[in-house]
């Protein structure tokens, strides 16, 4: 199990980001929004990029993207530089409908660049909600086999006396229960310093079965934490515990 929650990008300013194009009404700064449905877009479907300065050389595993409008065909990938124009091999990120992301060995640069290219995207342009640099914990022993997940909605129903029902649809998402056996001191020591980070209120990214994307169900999903995390003492400092995830839009 991987989760990534600290987004180096989010407490940088407008000057940190140089897009090629950005739609009136749709800044770069976007892609810092929690919120997916709030969108950095493009001019144009091809040949977009956005070149980052962290300010200084930072260590990054993860790249992401998440809602986006991204058609099958579209080609993505982040780099890491030297300069604001020179650049390192690329690294692809895989497409997929939801939440986009790739995991490689550690890369330590000032500057990143996000290239994509997406010739037959019938919007004739292209959207980004979140865009994710960062590192990632591995939570080991995991709950691989221990867990449930919840199909859930924001459809408001009101049944009449006369059982006439009344609704307006809502929304889709799930729910993450899960439960980890007695867990030592290493991971622990990790899951709180998580907790303590991003709480209730900051939503990260859960992997439940780390690269292996062949899952529907859990397919790799941007959430948050609901409500405490209690640690219940087995043996020796050993502790199970579990977290409730859900899935933000």
């Amino acid at each position: 199990m991987r989760i990534a929650y600290n987004n180096l990008i989010d407490d940088l300013v407008l000057a940190d980001f140089t897009a090629s194009t950005q739609a009136t009404g749709f800044p770069i700064t976007n892609v810092q929004e929690q919120r997916l449905s709030v969108r950095w877009r493009t001019t144009s479907p091809t040949a977009q990029s956005v070149i980052i300065d962290m300010g200084s050389a930072v260590s990054v595993t993860v790249a992401a993207l998440g809602g986006h409008n991204l058609s099958a065909s579209a080609t993505t990938t982040i780099a890491g530089g030297t300069s604001a124009s020179v650049f390192t091999t690329a690294v692809s990120i895989t497409r997929h409908a939801d939440l986009m992301l790739s995991f490689f060995a550690s890369k330590t640069y000032r500057y990143w660049r996000l290239s994509i290219t997406d010739p037959t995207n019938t919007d004739g342009y292209i959207e980004v909600g979140r865009l994710w640099l960062g590192t990632y914990i591995t939570v080991s022993p995991s709950s691989l086999l221990d867990f449930r997940v919840t199909k859930k909605r924001s459809d408001m129903v009101t049944i009449g006396k006369n059982r006439q029902k009344y609704a307006s649809a809502g929304e889709g998402w799930r729910e993450f229960g899960l439960s980890f056996p007695a867990t030592g001191a290493t991971t622990l020591s990790a899951i709180q310093t998580m907790y303590d980070t991003v709480g209730n209120h900051t939503s990260m990214i859960f992997c439940n079965f780390d690269t292996d994307v062949s899952y529907p169900l859990v397919y790799p999903c941007y959430v948050s934490v609901k409500g405490d995390i209690a640690f219940q003492h087995d043996k020796r400092q050993r502790y199970t515990y579990g977290l409730t995830l859900e899935e933000n839009l």
